[in-house]
C-alpha cells in the first residue's frame, strides 16, 4: 500500500474509533508512518469517522527525511494542528493546502466533519539540534532569570495549567480558582484573593514584558494581565508540562511541605 525506505524516522497517527460506541466499546486505532509513506484519509460515509484511504480523499500524511508533510484536499475547511506541548501554539492548514510542514513533535490535528470534530494524535520525528558548544550564546533576559522554586512562578504554572493539560481553548482560571489550586502547598496555606494579585501585578509589572499583550482590541476591550501572562509563558516556552509537577497532585488534599 504503501512505498517505504528503510529509516529509523517514524511517524506515528492515532485516533479513536467509535464506530462501536453502541455496543458500549471504543478503540484507539494507529497507524505507522516510515521515509516514503504516504496516507491518504477521508470519512467514513458509513460512521462518519476517521478512515485512512477512504475515497473521496480529504487529506494526506506524508513523510519525507525528518518532516512530517501535510495536505488539505478540502475546498472551504480549514484543519487544526495544535501543538500538545506548548499550550497555545497552533498553525492551520487551510484549503487546498498541500504539504505543508508540521513543525510540531507531539500534535493534534482536528478536522471538522458534518457530525463532529474528528480528532487525531501525531507523533512525529524529533528535530536534531546543534551540540551545546554550537550553539549560540546570547545575554540572558528577565524572563531567562525566571526563579522556578518562587511563589509568583507557582503562580504562574497553575494559570497556565488547564491549557497545558487540555487545549488552547481552555479558560484561564480566576484568581479565587487559583487560591484553591496552590492551597495543597504549604507555603500557600494561607494564600487569598490578594496575595494572588500581588503575584499576578509583579509578573505582568517587573518580570514579564507583556504590555503588548494586554492593549486594547476589539471593541475597547483589554485582555486581563492573567490572559496576557498565559499567553505569553506559552508562547515563549517560559511554564512547560514539566513544571506541573510544581503544582499539588490533583487527586490529592491538604497542604505539601514546600
Amino acid at each position: 500500500m504503501y512505498a517505504r525506505t528503510e529509516a529509523d524516522v517514524e511517524v506515528i497517527v492515532t485516533w479513536q474509533n467509535n464506530a462501536s460506541q453502541l455496543r458500549g466499546t471504543s478503540t484507539r486505532e494507529r497507524i505507522n508512518l516510515k521515509v516514503g509513506d504516504r496516507m491518504n484519509f477521508g470519512v467514513s460515509s458509513r460512521t462518519g469517522q476517521f478512515q485512512p484511504g477512504a475515497t473521496p480523499s480529504i487529506g494526506a500524511f506524508e513523510v519525507s527525511d525528518r518532516r512530517l508533510l501535510f495536505s488539505n484536499f478540502t475546498t472551504s475547511t480549514t484543519y487544526v494542528v495544535e501543538n500538545l506541548e506548548g499550550g497555545t501554539e497552533l498553525v492551520k492548514a487551510r484549503p487546498r493546502h498541500l504539504a505543508m510542514v508540521v513543525p510540531f513533535e507531539m500534535s493534534r490535528i482536528l478536522i471538522p466533519s458534518s457530525e463532529d470534530v474528528i480528532e487525531l494524535t501525531v507523533f512525529a520525528p524529533a528535530p536534531p539540534l546543534l551540540g551545546p558548544a554550537q550553539a549560540a550564546t546570547v545575554p540572558e533576559s528577565a524572563m531567562s532569570k525566571m526563579d522556578t522554586a518562587s511563589k509568583y512562578f507557582a503562580v504562574l504554572v497553575a494559570l497556565c495549567e488547564p491549557r497545558l493539560r487540555g487545549s488552547s481553548m481552555a479558560a484561564v482560571p480566576s484568581v479565587q480558582e487559583v487560591v484553591k489550586r496552590l492551597r495543597g502547598i504549604e507555603q500557600f496555606r494561607d494564600a487569598n484573593r490578594s496575595s494572588i494579585n500581588y503575584h499576578i501585578d509583579y509578573l505582568a509589572d517587573q518580570k514579564l514584558p507583556v504590555s503588548q499583550w494586554a492593549k486594547y482590541v476589539d471593541e475597547g476591550r483589554m485582555h486581563s494581565k492573567r490572559e496576557a501572562l498565559v499567553a505569553f509563558a506559552l508562547r515563549f516556552d517560559l511554564v512547560r508540562e514539566e513544571h506541573l509537577d510544581l503544582l499539588p497532585d490533583l487527586n490529592r488534599s491538604g497542604p505539601r511541605p514546600s
